[in-house]
């Protein structure tokens, strides 16, 4: 006799949008299940990139997919489609003492500081899976996953002694903590994004990417604040007011203004050194 499952099933195709290769691809899907209308959680189910077969009871769904186990991105609030919502972890302490020192802020003063987020892609739908006919019964749902982050390309271009730079990081004022998915919006809640920053000595700039859940709507002013560490132990810190390159189509950050990394006056980090040895002669008594 043929075996038959105990629910319908729903045939999931997937065609993520990875923007021409920017994206990486997640090795996981996440497939939650609510109840029509916002409602509650019925199930979650896991299937690759492309998709897969999700058992479940006959009904009326709203099936909500996203990209699961990035580096930075976690989930909580799942139990509803109002509550599901992405964000990033608190950086470490010693990110927020050098975010203090390059603001001249205390704790308490500055908006909470988190790590800027990854891709997250997502896409959602209504399903109806019909009823179990002991037979084999399938629901096809094709979807076409997209970013639900904006994404930012940001270089410093007037870098004097590049060469020196051993490393960069950088703050981002005025955005979103968090985007609800079920909802397709970021929150309203302010934060600062912390980032880091890539040096091409070759091209003699300073460069990096960072995505945001999306910037506060309100009219403030957006500062980015980066540090630059020198080989020597030295940091040179800026600020500047990108407010209105946020705003504009293309999602470039430039900033032309002239940064001065300066040169190391001695050996960097931990080199010890000892004067040339002097011959000496001595005579030993020995009994």
């Amino acid at each position: 006799m043929p075996l038959y499952v105990r629910e319908p099933y729903v045939k999931l195709t997937l065609e993520l949008n990875l923007e021409e290769g920017k994206i990486p691809e997640p090795e996981h899907m996440k497939a939650c299940f609510f109840a029509p209308d916002g409602g509650g959680l019925y199930n979650t189910q896991f299937v690759g990139s492309d998709g897969g077969n999700l058992s479940v009871a006959s009904g009326s769904y709203t099936l909500l997919v996203y990209s699961f186990g990035t580096e930075y991105i976690q989930i909580r609030g799942e139990s509803s489609l109002e509550t599901i919502e992405a964000f990033t972890s608190d950086i470490t302490v010693s990110k927020h003492t050098a975010f203090r020192r390059l603001t001249g802020t205390k704790a308490g003063e500055d908006a909470p500081i988190f790590y800027a987020p990854d891709y997250l892609l997502v896409a959602m739908t209504t399903v109806e899976v019909p009823e179990f006919t002991g037979e084999n019964t399938l629901a096809e749902v094709a979807l076409e996953p997209s970013s639900v982050v904006q994404t930012y390309s940001f270089e410093v271009t007037n870098v004097h002694g590049v060469d020196y730079v051993e490393s960069a990081e950088a703050y981002v004022t005025n955005q979103a903590r968090s985007y609800f998915i079920g909802r397709m919006q970021p929150s309203t809640e302010p934060a600062t994004l912390w980032f880091p920053i890539e040096v091409d000595k070759e091209k003699a700039v300073l460069n990096a990417s960072f995505n945001t859940f999306g910037v506060l709507p309100g009219g403030s002013e957006t500062y980015i604040h980066f540090v630059v560490r020198s080989s020597g132990g030295q940091e040179v810190t800026f600020s500047k007011d990108i407010s209105e390159q946020l705003a504009a189509p293309e999602h470039r950050i430039t900033v032309d203004d002239e940064i001065t990394i300066p040169k190391p006056s001695g050996p960097s980090g931990f080199s010890p050194e000892v004067d040339p040895w002097e011959e000496e002669i001595r005579d030993v008594p020995i009994g």
